[in-house]
């Protein structure tokens, strides 16, 4: 796990905690551990990594796209993310086509506080893992990737049109968001306030409506 400097030591002393509430298999298991990965504070282009997975939000692409550019060797970088419209076009400034690929952790979610992450992973069978490569293709990477996934239980689902998927995404997310923090910062206020909920789905279409402007049907079957 590649970590900034001035946090390095402590994540190295302290770990990782996490809370987690798993759905999966029809259950609900909580409980909490201390992750400890293996730390590194520089990325080289000498690594010797076969994946390396972006999993900052998309407002921080552009610091570190210099970076994968001069330090990612020869290694596939999976873009593990919301991505919006402008995204693609900075990437494409900085990595040629084949060195990366696109997914969305869908089943699972959560957040940081004071003390750590808290992590929730789905049982819906809606929920699964996104992959896709930006051209529809299986490739040997990707089913890898996948195999991975599989065996982790968090149920994969390779797109060929994972862009297609991706963008209508993260207009829903971003605009119910903004909903559910105006309303008081979860989702039985924002349902409970009918002014706000009006508002937030006029900004779900509204954020439809920009992706079918840029080619991009939301309700296209995206598999």
């Amino acid at each position: 796990m590649l970590v900034k400097e001035n946090k390095k030591q402590a994540v190295e002393k302290n770990g990782i905690f996490i809370h987690y509430t798993d759905y999966r298999n029809g259950e609900n298991t909580t409980g909490s551990i201390i992750f400890r990965p293996r730390i590194i504070g520089t990325l080289t282009p000498d690594n010797d990594f076969e994946y390396i997975i972006v999993t900052i939000t998309n407002l921080h692409i552009k610091e570190v796209l210099p970076v994968l550019k001069e330090a990612s060797g020869k290694a596939h970088i999976l873009f593990f993310q919301n991505v919006w419209l402008p995204d693609p076009e900075q990437i494409n400034q900085y990595l040629s086509p084949g060195q990366y690929f696109f997914g969305f952790p869908f089943m699972a979610g959560g957040g940081r506080g004071e003390k750590g992450i808290h992590a929730i992973i789905s049982g819906s069978k809606y929920s699964k893992t996104m992959l896709g490569e930006v051209n529809g293709e299986i490739t040997p990477r990707i089913q890898k990737i996948a195999d991975a996934m599989a065996k982790a239980g968090m149920i994969p689902c390779i797109s060929n049109r994972i862009i297609t998927w991706l963008l209508p995404h993260c207009a829903f997310i971003a605009a119910i968001s903004a909903g559910i923090i105006r309303a008081g910062g979860n989702l039985e206020s924002l349902l409970a306030d009918s002014v706000i909920l009006r508002e937030t789905i006029k900004a779900i279409r509204e954020g439809f409506r920009i992706c079918e402007a840029a080619g991009i049907n939301p309700k296209k079957k995206k598999k």
